[in-house]
């Protein structure tokens, strides 16, 4: 299939709700299809995106489990949101989604931009490896304070970049811990770095141990050279981020969604050399089939 990459193409390829529910069958049922209340692969076809169970009669929705559960919108409204957010190089805000999407309200357009956002994160997506580069930033709250590791006002995260040539930056990870204590930092690099690594840091203590953790350690120090210039790929990605969150979000960072905001950031960087925007949106809908149904309340409710 031939993805769109503009809206002309999008509206050709996509023309109309039952259109869109035949392509979420192929996602969710390329594998075969399988009874989601008895694991039967015995069916027939009671409509578009509807399948009844031959064995118990159970009548399968292909929207059920995934981001489009208990949606009033139209999916053709999700699958454009879903193209918007991912042809725009650096994304869209809430109130430009709602404008572009003619939607009656902020809240509509706020919603699905944190579910799409949902989307852009796979469970099973690659470790990094090789060269790597880590350290702590702050980002956020847009408040004046002291600098450093004990900066008030603003949210610390941990990011990680691969090595890719002379000061090019590979693949990024970006987490956010409540402190940078050597249990917080080591299970970021444990759990988002493929074991052999060799992990490059600023020689903070608190990374001491990850020599102990079946990875390479080798802190940069050095009194006559800026911090910045020890961790350059940190640096870049560091600078890239806070101006993204600036330009796109205006500073509007609510911490309790700030994870979504930097899972989005992360799928955009480590894309930003694709050539074929299409693939992005097949990406982010191939995941949305994976994703399970977040409640507007479940989502305001989360804990910063």
């Amino acid at each position: 299939m031939k993805y769109p990459e503009n809206l002309r193409e999008f509206d050709k390829t996509f023309k109309d709700d039952e259109t869109c529910l035949n392509f979420l069958e192929k996602i969710r049922w390329q594998d075969g299809f399988e009874c989601q209340a008895c694991g039967s692969d015995k069916y027939w076809l009671i409509s578009t995106g509807l399948r009844k169970c031959n064995v118990c009669h159970f009548a399968n929705s292909v929207k059920v489990g995934t981001i489009y559960e208990s949606s009033r919108l139209p999916l053709k409204t999700w699958f454009y949101a879903i193209w918007w957010m991912t042809s725009q190089k650096t994304g869209v805000s809430a109130l430009n989604l709602q404008k572009n999407l003619g939607l009656g309200s902020y809240r509509t357009a706020w919603l699905l931009l944190h579910k799409i956002r949902n989307s852009m994160v796979h469970a099973d997506r690659s470790l990094l490896k090789g060269e790597v580069e880590v350290d702590e930033a702050f980002i956020g709250g847009f408040k004046s304070g002291k600098r450093g590791r004990g900066a008030g006002g603003k949210e610390l995260v941990v990011i990680a970049a691969e090595c890719s040539g002379k000061k090019r930056v590979g693949r990024i990870r970006i987490q956010r811990v409540p402190d940078a204590t050597s249990e917080n930092l080591e299970a970021v690099v444990m759990a988002n770095i493929e074991s052999g690594s060799t992990i490059h840091t600023d020689g903070w203590k608190s990374y001491g141990d990850v020599k102990f953790l079946d990875f390479k350690h080798l802190p940069r120090k050095s009194a006559t050279v800026d911090p910045d210039e020890l961790l350059p790929r940190i640096n870049t990605v560091t600078a890239l981020l806070k101006r993204w969150l600036m330009g796109t979000l205006h500073g509007r960072l609510d911490p309790k969604h700030m994870d979504s905001y930097f899972e989005e950031f992360v799928f955009r960087f480590n894309r930003r050399t694709s050539t074929v925007r299409g693939l992005l949106f097949q990406r982010v809908l191939e995941n949305s089939m994976r994703i399970s149904p977040t409640p507007y309340k479940e989502i305001t409710s989360k804990q910063p």
